[in-house]
């Protein structure tokens, strides 16, 4: 996690202490999704949404603040932004570039192409970043669209087919935009992103959590009054197997199977006391199910 309170290096401007809540406007933007939703767990998407408008990427400092707001643990926060690739992190570039790589684009070399395309104009390869932090380039998971490959977002615009003249435009048009060229960048040497997953400290885990292993109750269920039900799984137990319990023609674990002995005969089952025993040996020498002697018998 970055630091929460001390001194910055030398030179530098004083740390500050982190910030406990959104500004007002999202705030309010907030109370609106918590209103929206069954209860404020259900909004986290959307809450981190707002996290990404107000620190420009979901930030450690970000993810603090969600998890309070939306009641749950800074871990779950943190499980949530690192299966999604759409949320964009401080080491993404300003600018992103998500390039499809699962099999309807990745087929006759579509998302390589959109991929090399994007190398020789910006100098960075898939999970590369610009030195300078203006682009980085990345392979995600399917973006849909699956019948125009290849399929590329670029921070939140959406691109079918984009490899070819299409793409190039594009590219050059960003550096344009941005008072750059290729020059900028290739041969400059392009920086690694680091994905890694952040430690966080057990202390963050909520109420409650350590007690039941889950939320004891939501504070919005609609089902439940605050403070009841327990909404901790419940593992039910364990049923009984076909041959500690045989099912079939009514036969159960107590009563003793009709002509039995023909089915031990029959069957070939090992030396036994019952019919039951004959069953399962006709079933071990056969590999007939047979479940009592009866059926030992027809089947041996």
């Amino acid at each position: 996690m970055s630091p929460t309170s001390g001194t910055s290096a030398v030179g530098a401007a004083p740390a500050t202490a982190r910030r406990k809540e959104f500004s007002p406007e999202r705030m309010a933007k907030f109370h609106e999704y918590a209103e929206e939703y069954p209860n404020k767990r259900s909004a986290l998407m959307m809450v981190l949404r707002l996290a990404e408008e107000e620190f420009g990427s979901v930030t450690d400092e970000a993810m603090e603040i969600v998890a309070s707001l939306c009641n749950v643990s800074v871990a779950h926060v943190q499980g949530m932004v690192t299966f999604y690739t759409h949320f964009k992190r401080p080491f993404h570039g300003k600018h992103r570039f998500m390039v499809c790589a699962t099999l309807m684009c990745a087929l006759e070399n579509n998302t390589d192409a959109a991929l090399n395309q994007i190398k020789a104009k910006l100098g960075i390869k898939a999970g590369e970043i610009t030195h300078d932090g203006l682009f980085s380039c990345e392979k995600v998971e399917c973006l849909a669209d699956c019948d125009k490959p290849p399929v590329v977002q670029k921070d939140n615009e959406h691109f079918c087919s984009m490899k070819g003249p299409v793409l190039e435009a594009y590219l050059d048009k960003l550096l344009k935009e941005a008072g750059k060229t290729s020059a900028d960048y290739l041969g400059k040497g392009a920086l690694k992103m680091d994905t890694r997953v952040q430690y966080i400290p057990s202390s963050y885990n909520f109420a409650g959590e350590t007690e039941t292993g889950a939320r004891k109750s939501e504070d919005k269920n609609p089902y439940t009054k605050a403070g009841e039900g327990n909404m901790t799984t419940r593992i039910p137990a364990p049923l009984a197997t076909p041959l500690s319990v045989p099912v079939a023609d009514g036969v159960n674990a107590t009563s003793a199977p009709s002509n039995g002995r023909s089915g031990h005969d029959a069957a070939g089952g090992p030396p036994g006391a019952d019919g039951a025993h004959g069953a399962y040996g006709g079933h071990e020498a056969n590999g007939v199910n047979a479940s009592n002697g009866k059926n030992g018998a027809k089947h041996g």
